[in-house]
């Protein structure tokens, strides 16, 4: 504990003491002026006279100079720095907990090898009765050990320790540092966080605040940012074309950094094989897209990878995806016989245009459904036709069992009453409304999924169709309404039944009933209403590290491209085990219609099979890096410490600390504020001064009122 100064360039200040000092000892007496008569006749006698001058009034300057010290001290910030123990008292016996980032950005250079080396010297650094947690964190935050003395096993944990897939988050690590250190019943406790401070991992709303008087040592591993090329936007274009599926890759290249352009190549694999490789020239901070000539698939899970060649940060230099053929919604549109010949046209054109050949769509003309119609099919879209009773049963089989059927209710459409109860409600007749400019949409349920993407601004304007000519709908109570018209009848209806769905647009999708086909939102709203009645979900040609996936899930399996379960060893309750992309094992085993959950921690591809097996097609998962990691903009660790640390005497509690050791100079000076006292004892000290000098002088009468003698 020693008294310190926050501005010490004002003891200069100090100096001015010798200021009343020069005051006394040169100030002229006053002389008091005596008439005399004319001296012309006296004769000059020179005479010469040297007297000593001296101080008088001692106490007065120093009064005086000790003002003007506390001035000069006042205006130091003078404060009594105690570091030194609280620092003492946070020794012993401490609870320390220590937070490793293993986010891929930490595989930059030797980050993650240094950060090891500042674990490893912490651990070592602790005492007898210390205690001290191992934290590896990236999205979450993994606790390897925890509250322990036994240094070899804190050492060991590190010797496992790998740099990970996944992004940087703070939050996580730190609550569990806040929850480790509120348990502890140890006096003193100290964070170490290790990392590179990306501004992506910290947003500032976590709602962390440590234990008042913890102890947080920000480590800041990050180096200079590295001149990085990543893949961005894999887009994977698929065509159907004689049965088979043609599919071109395409990619962005993007650089962060750089100071000349760069010639690299960019290599198609498939099926661990090189295909193709094309070479791009990129400027610094620029982005170049590379299109491979497509190639035809048909395998089922065939996995492929468009590579960089390896830079500083290896993580973004592959992009994987698994791709399997004839994945394409299955649809089938039976025209009634009675329809116009084109009536299906608009529908059949907006379903053929699809990037990556989505919808694969067969038309009969005709007003029944056979079996064989329903084969490979995923939804029904039943336009004008008039069914009869066998057609409609067969429809319902259908539909519990997971299809989907949408009904066009146009003017020769009906249904058989033996199968009623199969619709969400009941036909009536068809009403015109040509008077003005016919009806508009009034209402959609931007909650549906069917009508969600279209909820933000700018995505899609329905009220610009005009309908002419509707049909009436009664729906039951089980029924969910969709969409109406501003007239406030039923427009699009839907009711659940078994595993599928069956649906009721009351106009048609051509440009006879109204002009929806001929406006923009036309194209998307049919597709994600035939997506929605399928059922079905996007697949994903790959995952994000971090992800889980729940692999006795049917809906999650197929949104992972899986087509064959049996390849896969997940029918029949039958163990299965995944193969890591770094080569380990994670057992699956079979449960009594639980969950199979697949962590996806590590970039790569995922194998999974039954134990001891080896298929010729097993089902693969493609699992690629957030990109939003690649961005190393970093942040003050100061920020981010500020923010968590407790505020002196919020709780009562002992000294908080804002710089990893201890509290800033600037905190402690100003919780003391000894400079108020001294500007109030050095106003005193002048007020007094002043009057006791006027005591002085008037009791000296006529007399000099300094302090300096004859």
């Amino acid at each position: 504990m020693s008294l310190s100064f926050l501005v010490p360039l004002f003891l200069l200040g100090i100096a001015g003491i010798v200021v009343p000092i020069v005051v006394h000892l040169t100030r002229r007496q006053r002389k008091n002026v005596v008439a005399f008569p004319s001296l012309m006749f006296l004769r000059k006698i020179p005479f010469q006279e040297q007297r000593r001058r001296r101080v008088q009034h001692w106490f007065l300057l120093a009064l005086r100079a000790l003002a003007l010290g506390l001035l000069a001290l006042a205006f130091a910030r003078p404060f009594v720095d105690d570091s030194d123990s609280a620092l003492a008292s946070s020794r012993g016996p401490r609870e320390v907990v220590v937070l490793l980032d293993r986010s891929y950005s930490m595989g930059v250079g030797d980050q993650f090898e240094r950060g090891l080396d500042a674990a490893r010297v912490a651990f070592d650094g602790l005492g007898p009765l210390d205690r001290a947690s191992l934290v590896l964190f990236g999205q979450g935050a993994r606790v390897v050990a925890r509250s322990t003395s036994d240094r070899l096993r804190l050492r060991g944990a590190l010797d496992t320790a790998r740099v990970g897939s996944g992004t940087t988050r703070f939050g996580p690590a730190l609550k569990v540092a806040q929850t480790i250190l509120e348990e502890s019943e140890l006096p003193g406790g100290e964070v170490l966080l290790i990392s590179d401070f990306q501004r992506t991992g910290w947003s500032g709303d976590e709602g962390v605040r440590l234990p008042t008087g913890t102890v947080v040592t920000p480590l800041n591993m990050a180096t200079a940012l590295p001149d990085n090329l990543q893949l961005a936007d894999v887009s994977l274009n698929r065509q159907s074309a004689g049965g088979r599926d043609r599919v071109t890759p395409s990619v962005r290249v993007v650089r962060q950094g750089g100071s000349e352009p760069v010639t690299v190549p960019v290599t198609l694999v498939l099926d661990g094989q090189e295909i193709q490789s094309r070479e791009v020239t990129v400027a610094p901070d620029g982005v170049q897209t590379v299109v491979f000539q497509p190639f035809t698939l048909s395998r089922p899970h065939t996995p492929g990878s468009v590579r960089l060649p390896a830079d500083r940060l290896e993580a973004d230099d592959a992009r994987h995806f698994v791709l399997s053929p004839g994945s394409a919604l299955g649809l089938l549109i039976i025209q009634g016989g009675r329809a116009e010949r084109d009536a299906s046209l608009y529908l059949e054109r907006a379903l053929g245009i699809s990037e990556e050949g989505r919808f694969d769509v067969s038309v009969r003309r005709q007003d029944l459904v056979r079996d064989s119609d329903l084969d490979g099919t995923s939804v029904v879209i039943l336009n004008d036709t008039r069914l009869n009773g066998a057609s409609a049963n067969r429809l319902r089989t259908f539909v519990e069992g997971g299809g989907g059927v949408l009904l066009l209710a146009g003017p020769s459409a009906s249904w058989p009453a033996s199968a009623a109860d199969v619709l969400p409600g009941s036909l009536g007749a068809a009403g015109d409304r040509t008077d003005g400019r016919g009806g508009r949409l009034g209402f959609l349920e931007y909650a549906h999924p069917i009508f969600e993407a279209f909820s933000g601004p700018r995505t899609g304007d329905f009220t610009g169709a005009r309908f002419f000519r509707t049909r009436a709908f009664t729906p039951t109570d089980s029924a969910d309404v969709l969409a109406r018209f501003d007239d406030g009848s039923v427009a699009l209806v839907e009711r659940r039944l078994g595993r599928g769905s069956v649906m009721v647009w009351t106009s048609t999708l051509d440009s006879y009933w109204n002009d929806l086909a001929l406006q923009p939102v036309y194209l998307p709203f049919v597709h994600r209403l035939t997506e929605y009645s399928s059922g079905r979900s996007d697949q994903l040609q790959w995952f994000e590290a971090g992800q889980v996936l729940d692999l006795a899930d049917s809906r999650a399996l197929e949104t992972a491209g899986l087509i064959s379960p049996e390849a896969a060893g997940l029918t029949g309750g039958e163990d299965a085990i995944a193969l890591t992309p770094s080569g380990g094992t994670f057992p699956l085993p079979a449960g009594d219609m639980g969950p199979r959950y697949l962590p996806l921690d590590e970039r790569g591809f995922y194998t999974v099979r039954p134990p001891g097996s080896d298929p010729d097609r097993p089902f693969v998962i493609a699992v690629n890096v957030d990109l939003a990691e690649s961005n190393l903009t970093p942040m003050e660790p100061d920020e981010l410490v500020a923010q968590i640390v407790g505020v002196p005497g919020t709780d009562g509690g002992g000294p908080g600390f804002t710089d990893g050791t201890v509290l800033r100079r600037e905190d402690q000076e100003r919780r003391q504020s000894l400079w108020r006292y001294l500007l109030v004892a050095a106003f005193l000290l002048l007020a007094g001064e002043t009057l006791l000098s006027n005591w002085v002088s008037r009791g000296r009468g006529s007399g000099a009122p300094g302090s300096v003698g004859a």
